[in-house]
């Protein structure tokens, strides 16, 4: 559905297209007819919510049961890096191996559930986590997920997998992410899958929001948010408060104008 020929993406389509008013930092959205709406349960607040509509329903897209491996339990898992997807994805598999540049991210990936492997970029440091994880599952992990943007992050993810293994592509939305180090000999031989995920389907967001809901109380959700809820005319500051990279989510809410 998210690549649908008809599709019409709010905050992205150019009104120079016919698309017409679609923009999302407004105190109004003009709906078109078709689009999938959720209702949110009253326990949850908007602020908490939002990233549902992108982050979360992607992470949901990206690890869907059905779509990862027939075999096997598919509780050992990889997460690489922990940006907001990232941390959603280790909140959505619970107890799995998260690696980043960032001891910061990986402070709040832990909170999540997540078992955090600092990423400093020698080889030594590659050895050093790849024991660290078949210390614990000595076959390889089930499912690896890219969530870094970063093309180099694959190889090791690749040795990371067990045979069987499934690999999530999610973050490397951009040209520079040719796959050079990745040969189809190793793929066949490991018997891999690996899958592309790019934006989500209108039950993948109904999902995502039943997991906030059911978790509320036991995730830290607002920690990957700005404490402050900027104004719809503050949206400048929030965009530099953005640029410092000290959350992972500006808020603005929008009704406050």
């Amino acid at each position: 559905p998210q690549k649908c020929v008809s599709l019409m993406k709010y905050g992205h389509s150019r009104i120079s297209e016919g698309s017409g008013l679609n923009g999302t930092y407004a105190s109004h959205i003009l709906l078109r007819p078709g689009t999938h709406a959720v209702k949110l349960p009253n326990q949850l607040s908007s602020r908490v919510c939002a990233p549902a509509n992108c982050a979360l329903a992607t992470v949901v897209n990206a690890l869907d049961m059905a779509r990862l491996p027939r075999y096997g339990a598919n509780k050992s898992a990889v997460v690489q890096g922990v940006g907001l997807l990232g941390i959603y994805a280790v909140a959505w598999l619970r107890n799995v191996f998260c690696l980043d540049t960032d001891a910061e991210r990986l402070k709040t990936a832990k909170r999540f559930g997540g078992i955090p492997l600092l990423v400093t970029g020698d080889d030594e440091d590659v050895l050093e986590r790849s024991r660290t994880i078949r210390e614990m599952y000595p076959r390889g992990v089930d499912v690896a997920v890219e969530m870094t943007g970063a093309k180099h992050v694959i190889h090791e993810g690749v040795q990371l997998l067990r045979n069987g293994g499934h690999y999530s592509f999610t973050g490397m939305v951009h040209p520079d992410s040719q796959l050079s180090s990745l040969t189809g000999e190793t793929i066949i031989r490991k018997c891999l899958t690996i899958r592309g995920v790019h934006n989500y389907t209108p039950w993948n967001l109904e999902e995502a929001v039943k997991f906030l809901d059911e978790f509320q109380e036991e995730l830290p959700l607002e920690s990957v948010l700005s404490p402050t809820s900027y104004r719809l005319s503050q949206i400048n500051e929030a965009f530099q408060q953005a640029h410092t990279g000290s959350y992972c989510r500006v808020v603005v809410d929008c009704q406050n104008i």
